[in-house]
């Protein structure tokens, strides 16, 4: 398992395209939804009036000069996006071409190619313990259920579905939680600007009662103010766990600052 899914190349740096009459002309956003909208849509306007302006007080011939250099700028965007769409289809090419060979090392793992079931026992939880950006996540809870992982897969997104990638942890029957198969999908925005994830998704983990490893019970004992008593409260509170990357935090749209998280007091 490689720690880092390729990205797709450059063919080289694109400037925010700036149309000198009738308006801004802006590179493709992140795309979005809902409410969203209007809030990417001021963000956006803004950055037009902005770029509008700062030409404008350009001398004239300058002016003629950045509107050339704009229309040139705009042929090389359709020419990088072409490059990048076949990249996508070379990168789905080689999948379909790998597929078997993948299968196949899943089969030696598992034990498929042997009459008496010997694979290698522990061999996805050995790989990420292995790759120093996963490893630091997986705590001793986690290798627990990481032994019934059995296979591990990536595949480039049909183009019909968004640009980005899907990986895939395949599991066996566990202790732990239903699901056969979790996934982390990718969605990078398509402006050639940035090789970022716009947004992720992950499965949503089926849970088997008392066996999520991502949340931890505590019993807090408080005593009555008028000191006649006392009382113990159950509370459930996020911990570490390389499962908590199946559900990815929210990622912010254009002009959207991080949310910080508060602690509140129940």
């Amino acid at each position: 398992l490689p720690c880092d899914r390729p990205v797709e190349g450059k063919m080289g740096e694109k400037a925010s395209n700036v149309e000198i009459d009738g308006g801004a002309e802006q590179a493709p956003g992140p795309a979005v939804t809902g409410n969203e909208h209007s809030e990417a849509d001021e963000f956006a306007a803004e950055k037009a009036r902005v770029a509008k302006a700062f030409v404008k007080s350009l001398p004239e011939p300058v002016q003629e000069c950045v509107k050339a250099l704009s229309e040139l700028d705009t042929k090389v965007s359709a020419l990088e996006a072409d490059f990048k769409k076949e990249m996508r289809e070379l990168e789905r090419k080689y999948d379909r071409l790998g597929a078997p060979m993948f299968e196949k090392r899943a089969a030696i793992v598992n034990g498929a190619e042997k009459a008496d079931g010997e694979g290698v026992p522990g061999f996805w939880l050995g790989v990420m313990q292995n790759c120093h950006a996963i490893a630091e996540s997986i705590t001793d809870k986690d290798e627990v259920i990481l032994k019934s992982l059995t296979d591990i897969t990536a595949k480039t997104l049909p183009e019909e579905t968004g640009i980005g990638f899907q990986l895939a942890f395949h599991f066996k029957e566990n202790d732990f939680f239903a699901n056969k198969v979790l996934t982390k999908t990718y969605f990078e925005a398509d402006d050639g600007d940035s090789d970022d994830a716009e947004r992720t998704e992950g499965t949503e983990i089926e849970w088997k009662p008392g066996k999520n490893v991502t949340v931890k019970t505590i019993k807090k004992h408080q005593r009555n103010k008028k000191g006649k008593g006392t009382r113990t409260v159950t509370k459930t509170e996020p911990c570490p766990s390389f499962f908590n990357f199946f559900s990815p935090p929210k990622i912010p749209g254009p002009g959207e600052e991080p949310l910080e998280e508060e602690e509140e007091e129940q």
